[in-house]
């Protein structure tokens, strides 16, 4: 007989220490977790794509593909950390709007690439802010709060403009941000993958990250444990605006011009991404790998909508029935758990 003494708990386990099979567990986590799911889907979606369009696996294919998916990934990070924490914000659709002619106002005027992006990002945190201020300081919903920002916004970005389309005049640098390659890597797609990382790491690997976790899960708990609730919400708001603002910069840039009716829907990709990837409207729970590969299976599936010669407004009806099944499967799952 053998002993293993946990550290942890200080229980001693008689008996040989068994060694689970690797394959087994890795088979076990694809049909048992939302992220393994997920993946399925994704590998299962392509397979097919590629097998019906030639187009599918091409190399400009796949680096527009990436390119358009990192504009709603970049916002759905800052957007899974904020749902984990409690709240919501509807009004990323609008960001885009108004960050994207706002900036491209700046870059014409100034033609200087430093300050519009600091101009973008600047204006993305204080709306943060604002909406942070709004929900905890009055108590009023986010949902609400944000939903009226969502007509604020777009209703500026029309009277700033007049309706007009702002055009880019001469920057080609600030075209290369949405359009340029590292190597055969997209930009748009490398810049998704730092945020991803630098986010992943907070989420996971910081006090910031498990204050974010207790705090949508149990804010009493969380105040009573000395978590200043109303701060990592703050923190939560301020990131998700600038981040949507960060994806806007990088629209822009790709169609070259600011655009007030911009990101139309975007709030419900973006929100529809992060409940598909497991994120509970509750609070306390979800993955940002979970909302990476959502990310990916919705891009993938518009991209065969469009390959496959499919009516473009499936996009909307099919974006719309993925979030239904999202909730569903995540009012069962705390069902199961006993939580109500």
């Amino acid at each position: 007989m053998q002993s293993e003494i946990k550290a942890e708990t200080g229980q001693v386990h008689e008996g040989p220490v068994e060694r689970q099979n690797p394959l087994l567990e890795a088979a076990r986590w694809l049909v048992q977790t939302q992220e393994g799911i997920l993946l399925i889907f994704v590998v299962a979606l392509s397979l097919f794509l590629s097998l019906t369009s030639p187009v599918f696996l091409t190399q400009r294919n796949i680096g527009v593909l990436l390119s358009q998916i990192s504009m709603t990934a970049i916002a759905a990070f800052g957007m899974t950390a904020l749902i984990i924490a409690g709240e919501v914000d509807l009004s990323v659709g609008s960001m885009q709007a108004f960050i994207g002619v706002l900036a491209m106002q700046m870059l014409n005027q100034s033609k200087s690439l430093p300050l519009g992006l600091a101009t973008a990002l600047g204006v993305g945190a204080l709306v943060g802010l604002l909406n942070a201020g709004l929900t905890l300081g009055l108590r009023i919903n986010s949902f609400v709060v944000t939903l009226a920002m969502l007509s604020i916004l777009r209703g500026s970005a029309y009277i700033s403009t007049n309706a007009a389309v702002q055009n880019a005049h001469g920057l080609p640098e600030f075209r290369d941000l949405g359009n340029g390659f590292v190597s055969i890597i997209p930009l748009p797609v490398l810049i998704m993958a730092i945020v991803f990382i630098l986010f992943y790491l907070v989420l996971n690997r910081t006090t910031l990250g498990r204050h974010i976790y207790v705090t949508g899960g149990n804010p009493r708990a969380a105040i009573l444990a000395g978590v200043r609730v109303k701060l990592v919400k703050t923190l939560c708001f301020v990131l998700t605006s600038a981040l949507a603002a960060l994806s806007a910069v990088l629209l822009i840039s790709r169609m070259n011009s600011g655009q007030n009716n911009a990101g139309f829907g975007f709030e419900m990709q973006v929100v529809g991404a992060v409940l598909l990837g497991g994120t509970s409207l509750q609070g306390g729970q979800g993955s940002l790998i979970g909302t990476l590969l959502a990310v990916l299976l919705l891009g993938t599936l518009n991209n065969g909508i469009v390959l496959l010669g499919i009516n473009s407004n499936w996009q909307i009806a099919v974006n719309g029935l993925l979030i239904l099944l999202a909730v569903l499967i995540d009012a069962r799952r705390r069902r199961a758990m006993g939580e109500g």
